[in-house]
C-alpha cells in the first residue's frame, strides 16, 4: 500500500499488510496496529484517511492459504502477526469447515494487544479441534496460569508433540519469522511443510 504524503519520515511512504478479511466477506479488511505517540508518519495518514482519499494498492502476492483438509495444522504467529489467521477463522467459520485441527501458537506482549479475541472465541465454540495457546512475553498477570517468554523449540515441542507431521504456518515480524523456520528445522520439521508470511520493518521479537 502506497499513501502519499508531501513530507515523510525515514520509513516513506509504502507499507505491506495481509489481508485480515475473508473472501467470504464483502468488504477489503487489513488489521494493523496504532501505538501513540510512537506511530510513523504512514499509520498517522492511514488514520486519518476519508471517504474518497485515493491509495495505491498492489497484490494480493504470495500462497499463504490453507492446505487440504486432511492436513494437521499449526499457525504461529507474533502479535498482529495474526492477522492471516484473522481471515482464515473467519472462512472456516462461514464455510461450515469446522473440523480442522488447528493449534495456534499466538505470541503477545500483553492480553490487551490481542487483535483477535472475538474471532479466537467463536472458533473455540464452533470447531472442536481447534485450540489457540497465548504466550506472554512482558505484561503477564499475576494469575496467569498460561506460557510466558518466548516461542521456542521446547515451548513447540511440549504443546505440539506431532510437530512434524502438521503443516506449519508462521506470520509476524520479519526477525521473529526467520528465526521460527531454524527453530522448526532443529525439532525435524520438512522445510516443504513451513509456510511464512512475514512484515518488513518490524523488529519486536515476540
Amino acid at each position: 500500500m502506497v499513501i502519499t504524503d508531501p513530507n515523510p519520515d525515514e520509513r516513506g511512504t509504502e507499507r505491506w499488510f495481509t489481508i485480515s478479511s475473508s473472501p467470504t466477506q464483502n468488504d477489503i479488511q487489513i488489521t494493523t496496529r496504532l501505538i501513540e505517540p510512537k506511530h510513523s508518519e504512514f499509520k498517522k495518514d492511514l488514520f486519518h484517511l476519508k471517504p474518497g482519499d485515493s491509495i495505491e494498492i498492489e497484490g494480493p502476492e504470495g500462497k499463504f492459504l490453507l492446505p487440504d483438509k486432511a492436513e494437521k495444522i499449526v499457525w504461529i504467529a507474533g502479535g498482529i502477526g495474526a492477522t492471516p489467521f484473522i481471515a482464515q477463522m473467519q472462512y472456516l467459520l462461514d464455510s461450515k469447515d469446522q473440523q480442522r485441527d488447528i493449534i495456534f501458537l499466538h505470541g503477545l506482549r500483553s492480553l490487551d494487544e490481542d487483535p483477535c479475541k472475538d474471532i479466537v472465541q467463536q472458533c473455540e465454540e464452533a470447531m472442536p479441534n481447534f485450540k489457540r495457546i497465548i504466550i506472554l512475553s512482558q505484561d503477564t498477570p499475576s494469575d496467569w496460569q498460561g506460557e510466558h517468554g518466548y516461542i521456542d523449540d521446547k515451548l513447540i515441542q511440549k504443546n505440539v508433540p506431532d510437530s512434524s507431521k502438521r503443516q506449519i504456518y508462521v506470520s509476524g515480524p520479519e526477525p521473529m519469522v526467520d528465526a521460527m523456520k531454524d527453530i522448526l528445522l532443529s525439532i525435524q520439521v520438512d522445510e516443504k511443510n513451513i509456510h511464512q508470511d512475514w512484515f518488513p520493518g518490524y523488529k519486536e521479537k515476540y
